[in-house]
């Protein structure tokens, strides 16, 4: 099979053909159609990661994709070879991951893809929405509730500001300025270009009243920091990108958490159904072809993709 191999870390990757990979226990190979980037690639790609999990050379990098089942390992009886699945590699470890013809899967981390979807919409989804729901857990939102979403219009802030604003809360969105028609389409009530200015200054001038949470796609930990004196006195901050200052936040009383995520068959289940339902899309594509994975790599590292970027094995 074809896949993007990486060498040495921080080193750029080329394509070239390696051994079709077996399923182990618990596992299913994927002939894969579509497969998601994430920044979580390219951070490990460049080996910023080495400290957290295992990297095996050479590296295939990737965790999301959609595709259709090739062969199941030994316990594995919710899918038959033929099932169109999307889902996340589910591996402890990055080094054979979905940028490739095929990926071997955990059982555990992938569901049927819903008919509705096309494949490369499905692959936008694992990561990306879990980590929303993850968000969501730490810091719920409610109907008549105004909550601050930093970051809102990339693969995790797409669902977000969808989810929250399903949930009846008053979102405002923090992005960049040519986003801001795709931010109110997804949800948003109010948008700040985090670049025209003063974010904080501009979160004033909207007279929010009382913010009850911060969700942050963004890492920034200035701009969230100063953002949240905006919140009320037992407000909530959440940010899948280590960018709440746990202590600072704690200090002044509101709540503060740095969240991990984990793809499971459950949460994309659940995101399965509101698709069904109409409640949840995904977000907008860009779509790049395998062999230009060291440019989507790039894209990833600088974060500013609005909605998500996605490589198609089928051209």
């Amino acid at each position: 099979m074809l896949a993007y191999i990486i060498d040495s870390l921080g080193a750029p990757g080329e394509i070239r053909g390696v051994p079709v990979p077996e399923p182990g226990e618990g596992q299913v190979r994927v002939r894969v159609q579509a497969a998601g980037v994430n920044p979580v690639d390219a951070f490990s790609a460049q080996g910023f990661m080495r400290e957290m999990a295992e990297h095996r050379l050479p590296l295939i990098p990737g965790t999301d994709a959609s595709g259709v089942v090739d062969a199941v390992g030994s316990g594995v009886v919710d899918v038959d070879p033929g099932d169109e699945v999307f889902g996340s590699a589910g591996k402890t470890y990055f080094g054979e991951g979905t940028y490739a013809e095929y990926a071997v899967m955990s059982a555990a981390a992938i569901t049927r893809k819903p008919a509705k979807l096309s494949h490369a919409e499905a692959a936008a989804l694992p990561t990306p929405g879990a980590t929303a729901l993850t968000l969501l857990d730490a810091a719920p939102v409610s109907a008549g509730r105004t909550v601050l979403v930093v970051g809102a219009t990339g693969g995790v802030g797409s669902i977000l500001v969808q989810l929250a604003a399903g949930h009846g809360a008053t979102v405002i969105a923090v992005c960049r300025g040519e986003n801001a028609e795709y931010a109110r389409e997804l949800g948003a009530a109010h948008v700040i270009d985090y670049t025209a200015g003063n974010t904080e200054e501009a979160l004033a001038a909207l007279r929010p009243g009382r913010i009850s949470a911060l969700l942050d796609t963004s890492g920034d930990k200035d701009l969230v920091t100063g953002l949240s004196t905006h919140l009320e006195p037992d407000g909530r901050v959440a940010s899948c990108a280590l960018g709440a200052d746990e202590q600072t936040l704690t200090d002044r009383g509101l709540t503060a958490v740095n969240t991990m995520t984990m793809v499971t068959t459950a949460a994309l289940t659940g995101m399965a159904e509101q698709i069904g339902q109409g409640r949840l899309r995904p977000p907008q594509l860009e779509t790049l072809s395998l062999d230009q994975a060291s440019a989507a790599l790039d894209q990833a590292l600088a974060r500013h993709t609005r909605g998500k970027l996605i490589l198609s094995m089928t051209g």
